[in-house]
């Protein structure tokens, strides 16, 4: 009897702990999907930090030389293909009913889908908020703008103090598992982050080339939205195999 108590007192410690770790997990799952975005971007420059470490450059300048990398070529994304894309999603959209009453005449002469997408939007329209109600909303988008350069800042140096501090992590946990298996457990380790470096690297490339052939090929052939259309395919290669057949559909409804 003293046994079997013992055992479901054990059981039910280790039920009430894994559900309160569970919720508190949820309750932190922002900065847990943080720490693993940083993670998943240090595993992505740690060879190139490295390679850079082997010609004797210190690993903080090759962190900041990667970082600088980024910032550049996200400043040339926002200079040469942003204002493109806007202008295409204002020619895209100059045709699309605004006013309540332009929404109800064309929510009148039509039927199926685009018709309850049509009465949505004018219900949206007649639940704005008017001018006096716009202070709120106006710093809820303020916060928020915070709260995501918060998170970037917060993603960065996680992610540079991962490179440094990895290593060390490794052995910490290995001091607390038995001889025979710490071996096993830092190869595992290492062959995961690696893994999963060159996986990120790979998707990067992939979708910055498959958005820049389409994007050509669409301009070449004369075709409207041609590089709402070539980013979208591109981005969608996030999702392997499923990506590409929304990427065709989606092409072929717009070539249509």
């Amino acid at each position: 009897m003293q046994e079997t108590a013992r055992r479901a007192f054990i059981a039910t410690l280790v039920t009430v702990g894994v559900v309160v770790l569970a919720l508190a997990l949820w309750k932190v799952r922002v900065v847990v999907f943080l720490l693993f975005l940083a993670f998943t971007v240090a595993a992505a420059m740690r060879p190139g930090v490295e390679a850079l470490a082997a010609r004797r450059v210190p690993r903080a300048f090759g962190v900041l030389a990667h970082y600088l990398v980024l910032a550049v070529l996200v400043g040339c994304f926002l200079w040469l293909v942003v204002p493109r894309a806007l202008d295409q999603v204002d020619r895209a959209i100059e045709n699309v009913p605004t006013t309540q009453k332009e929404l109800g005449d064309a929510a009148q002469h039509s039927g199926g889908v685009k018709h309850d997408v049509l009465v949505g939007i004018q219900k949206r329209l007649q639940d704005l908020p008017r001018a006096s109600e716009l202070v709120r909303p106006a710093v809820a988008v303020t916060v928020t703008a915070f709260e995501v350069i918060v998170a970037i800042f917060f993603v960065f140096a996680a992610a540079a103090y991962w490179i440094f501090e990895r290593d060390r992590a490794i052995d910490y946990v290995c001091q607390l598992l038995p001889r025979p298996k710490r071996k096993r457990v830092r190869d595992t380790w290492h062959l995961i982050d690696l893994k999963l470096g060159s996986y990120v690297r790979g998707q990067a490339l992939l979708i910055v080339i498959v958005a820049a052939i389409l994007s050509f090929a669409f301009w070449a052939i004369h075709l409207p939205y041609w590089l709402l259309l070539g980013s979208f395919a591109g981005l969608v290669e996030i999702v392997p195999v499923i990506g590409p057949l929304v990427a065709r559909a989606r092409l072929q409804s717009a070539s249509a």
